[in-house]
């Protein structure tokens, strides 16, 4: 089982699609099988009620919370399975069904059985709106908890190769995975940084891969002899970019990044070490975001800006 979820603020876009009624996509198996604290059960009704409601808080701009539930290809499970699924996943992931809003409509249009949850995140007596953050860690938490209380089975993340024949591999794998699981799960975990520290802790060396403009877009991990890739342990770097981005920019610089205003240089604090030395107490700690590791870095706008500098204090002749 996985849950993906995405917030919005259009209550008419998102249940026409979960009654199958999107002019661009129709699905004629979409069924509503499950409301709470709605009394229609067309999908205009429901965003209309849904609406009203969120109009009490005029803080929460984004009131749409929709979640796709997803069990494993070929795994058998009947409505009241799906059901019980949606009504703790609410629960658990904090939307109360005595105080949200909730329409759920199972969808029949793939090869594996999934529900759509529609939540309205500003509850019925206008207190405060359901909590966004880390949102991808409670998917996690809140699905394993499922799994165990219903008795259902964990979906694949991915396809096993030949390469997963390595005991130590695959051991390397699943220690990464809970260790980076059980740190995103940590509410003091507000950035990038924090969670690279607390992986240090573990024994767990990272390298961080950016574009040419800072962004993060791919993770590695390495854990005794083993490498390991962010995709292979189920977490990829967009993901990470979504669960810090709440706590602000700053949540997704690395110390190497850090601007040194008065020298308008990047400070470059990255650790590189050997393999023997990782073997050892030592833990390498890379960000890949700049053309030198280890030192001070200038991107090519800071560059600029510095040669432009130098020429507005060169003397007119």
């Amino acid at each position: 089982m996985i849950a993906k979820t995405v917030t919005g603020n259009d209550f008419s876009g998102a249940l026409e699609y979960g009654a199958g009624l999107r002019s661009d996509r129709t699905n004629k198996q979409a069924e509503l099988i499950s409301v709470a604290n709605i009394g229609s059960h067309d999908a205009a009704g429901i965003a209309a009620e849904m609406q009203k409601v969120a109009a009490l808080s005029a803080r929460t701009q984004k009131p749409v919370w929709h979640t796709v539930l997803s069990w494993a290809p070929g795994e058998k499970v009947n409505q009241e399975q799906k059901l019980q699924a949606a009504a703790l996943y609410c629960e658990l992931m904090g939307a109360s069904l005595e105080r949200h809003q909730v329409a759920v409509y199972e969808h029949k249009d793939k090869d594996h059985p999934h529900v759509h949850i529609y939540i309205n995140r500003v509850p019925t007596d206008g207190g405060a709106a359901l909590d966004t953050a880390q949102n991808y860690a409670r998917n996690v938490k809140a699905t394993r908890q499922i799994r165990e209380q219903l008795g259902m089975k964990p979906l694949p993340e991915r396809r096993v190769t030949t390469k997963d024949v390595d005991p130590r591999k695959e051991e390397a794998r699943g220690y990464v995975r809970e260790q980076l699981m059980a740190a995103l799960l940590y509410a003091s975990i507000r950035t990038i940084d924090q969670l690279v520290a607390r992986l240090q802790a573990q024994q767990i060396a990272v390298v961080l891969k950016r574009d040419a403009k800072g962004v993060l877009v791919g993770t590695s991990f390495h854990y005794q002899e083993s490498s390991v890739k962010g995709t292979e342990v189920g977490i990829k770097a967009k993901q990470l970019r979504d669960h810090f981005r709440p706590f602000g920019s700053e949540a997704l610089r690395t110390r190497n990044q850090a601007v040194d205003f008065t020298s308008g240089q990047r400070v470059g604090l990255a650790l590189t070490t050997s393999k023997d030395e990782i073997a050892g107490n030592l833990i390498r700690v890379s960000d890949e975001s700049g053309p030198a590791i280890g030192g001070p870095t200038i991107d090519d706008a800071e560059r600029n800006e510095n040669e432009t500098r130098r020429r507005r204090r060169r003397p007119k002749l």
